[in-house]
């Protein structure tokens, strides 16, 4: 606005001149012209000066991009950083105006900036809502833009890109591979002379959980964070699927455990309430950071659950004196519950301007080397192998382990994992977490919650 303001005046300035220069030529007499010789043309090529570029002014070519993500400090620094890193190689973007949130808070943004037609024009993109926003025609195809080459997926597996197609169009490529994992204070386990084994079953856990509360009054953290992975694996155990087709995979029966098994944990004390947890489920402030001085000790609890990426963050956020483990959710049969999947999606949205400067940052993020020794698998395993290959010797503490644990998982310890969930699986989770907070207060039966889940489930989905 300011640019263009400064362009009209400087342009009134030079007609008001030019004004003032007719008007004295119109006063005085024209002087006689002495006419110069031809120069020659070398001459002509000496005196021609070289076009000059005013202050301030950019290339016609350079464009402004928006780009979107979830995570916390940890992530939004590393991610700053690659961006940055992408403006100074390109020749195509000048500016990335950026938005983070959190994970809860990060759909409802989007969802305003999809309403106003707003959406960024990268963002980062979830498995359970491809669908949702398939169906409401907000993703480019970036099909043709790998076909010729403006998004290099050459060293990029089929399997990977597969995971991002949905009827025949890319909609997002995945940037990292995960697994769901339980992280845990280590520190605690052995001052008590425990262990969290890898493939603990749900028996295994809720006695470990209850030993653990009954030696040192720290309870457990299992409902909480995403109880839609809880229940993935639970119900994966009971050979089903959450999501099957557009509608639930799974009966009331099959929910009918979960919502026990966490109503048994409040009620006995081994588990942490909802109201004793909010704002204390993300690696910054964690339920587990509580020192044992605290007056909030009491509050603490030993293990949350996450995703196998996550474990370099709480590396970064937590005590010093603390050491983190991570194993596998609990489950009745370990192998079929466990699962790893791609993750951490990149999509380019219908509401961009600049598809080809979107496509240019997507192919920068699946192959610069520079970027990934920056940010070392913090989004994930990297799926892009001879990345992965180049910088697993520069791979601290965090990234080798989760390294190590995807691979020890998705080598005969789990199962493929469940098809892309449903438009509307998002209003689902929702609700379960909604008819979670229900049985941890005590405001509804493991039975009645599971039928009333079931019932609103499939209505949302039917």
């Amino acid at each position: 606005m300011k640019k263009a303001l400064r362009f009209t005046v400087v342009i009134a300035i030079l007609v008001a001149l030019a004004l003032v220069v007719v008007a004295c030529r119109n006063d005085e007499p024209e002087p006689v012209a002495t006419p110069e010789p031809t120069p020659t043309p070398e001459a002509q090529a000496e005196a021609t000066p070289e076009p000059t570029e005013e202050p301030g002014d950019e290339p016609v070519d350079q464009v402004e991009l928006t780009f979107a993500w979830w995570g916390g400090d940890f992530r939004a620094e590393q991610t700053h950083y690659v961006l940055d890193m992408f403006i100074e190689q390109s020749d195509q973007v000048s500016y990335i105006h950026r938005s983070v949130a959190s994970f809860a808070d990060y759909w409802p943004m989007l969802a305003i900036q999809a309403a106003a037609g707003t959406l960024p024009d990268v963002m980062q993109q979830d498995v359970s809502r491809l669908l949702e926003y398939q169906a409401s025609n907000l993703f480019t195809n970036m099909a043709p833009f790998i076909a010729d080459g403006r998004i290099n997926l050459t060293d990029i597996p089929q399997s990977v890109v597969d995971a991002g197609t949905i009827g025949g169009e890319v909609i997002a490529l995945p940037i990292g591979m995960n697994v769901a994992a339980m992280l845990y204070n280590a520190t605690l386990l052995e001052e008590l002379g425990l262990e969290a084994p890898r493939n603990m079953t749900l028996d295994q856990f809720i006695e470990l959980a209850e030993t653990i509360y009954e030696m040192s009054g720290v309870r457990t953290n299992w409902a909480h964070n995403d109880p839609a992975n809880q229940m993935e694996v639970h119900l994966r155990a009971q050979g089903v699927n959450f999501f099957e087709g557009n509608g639930l995979g799974a009966t009331a029966d099959h929910f009918v455990e979960f919502f026990a098994t966490i109503a048994r944990g409040i009620n006995d004390g081994w588990h942490i309430r909802p109201e004793h947890i909010a704002g204390r489920e993300g690696a910054e402030q964690n339920s587990m950071w509580y020192p044992p001085g605290d007056e909030n000790a009491n509050l603490r609890t030993w293990n949350t659950p996450v995703w196998s990426n996550m474990l370099n963050g709480y590396l970064h956020d937590s005590p010093e004196d603390m050491e983190i483990g991570m194993t596998t959710y609990p489950s009745n049969n370990p192998i079929a519950g466990n699962f790893g999947r791609a993750s951490m999606f990149l999509s380019m949205t219908s509401h961009t301007n600049h598809p080809d400067a979107a496509a240019s940052l997507i192919s920068f993020w699946m192959n610069s080397l520079e970027a990934h020794e920056h940010m070392l698998g913090e989004r994930g395993v990297i799926v892009n192998p001879v990345i992965a290959a180049a910088v697993y010797d520069q791979l601290d503490e965090g990234p080798r382990r989760q390294t190590e644990f995807v691979g020890w998982v998705n080598n005969g310890n789990s199962s493929p994992f469940n098809p892309t969930r449903p438009e509307g699986a998002a209003e689902v989770i929702a609700e379960l977490n909604d008819v979670r907070d229900q049985v941890t207060h005590g405001n509804m039966t493991p039975e009645a919650a599971a039928e009333h889940f079931y019932q609103v489930a499939s209505g949302i989905l039917w």
